[in-house]
């Protein structure tokens, strides 16, 4: 099992939120409850600059599988700040199902 680098043991409880493709990331914003979003993203918010400071040391391609975890959950924040931040409610972001969607590759 993959774990994050050292200095961010305390979000193992988020670790459910690393995923690897951007299309797992949306599956789990539509199928997670919005106090669970919530919680996500206000304790990944208060370490985002630390977690971009770690990452930045590395090349994306060249990241290690802790820090590439610590980059996926990262990326799981981004995915539901706009739900969080403007919309509210997760039935806004809901106009086309979240399984039609096909992310460029």
């Amino acid at each position: 099992m993959v774990a994050l680098p050292e200095p961010f043991h305390d979000l193992d409880p988020y670790l459910s939120w690393s995923l690897p493709t951007e299309r797992e990331r949306i599956a789990r914003r539509v199928a997670t409850p919005m106090d669970e979003i919530i919680e996500f993203h206000g304790v990944l918010s208060q370490r985002l600059e630390a977690i971009i400071e770690y990452l930045n040391q590395y090349p994306y391609s060249e990241m290690p599988d802790d820090a590439q975890c610590l980059c996926d959950m990262a990326l799981s924040l981004v995915e539901v700040s706009m739900l969080v931040e403007m919309y509210k409610n997760p039935d806004n972001l809901n106009m086309v199902e979240a399984h039609r969607f096909v992310p460029y590759q």
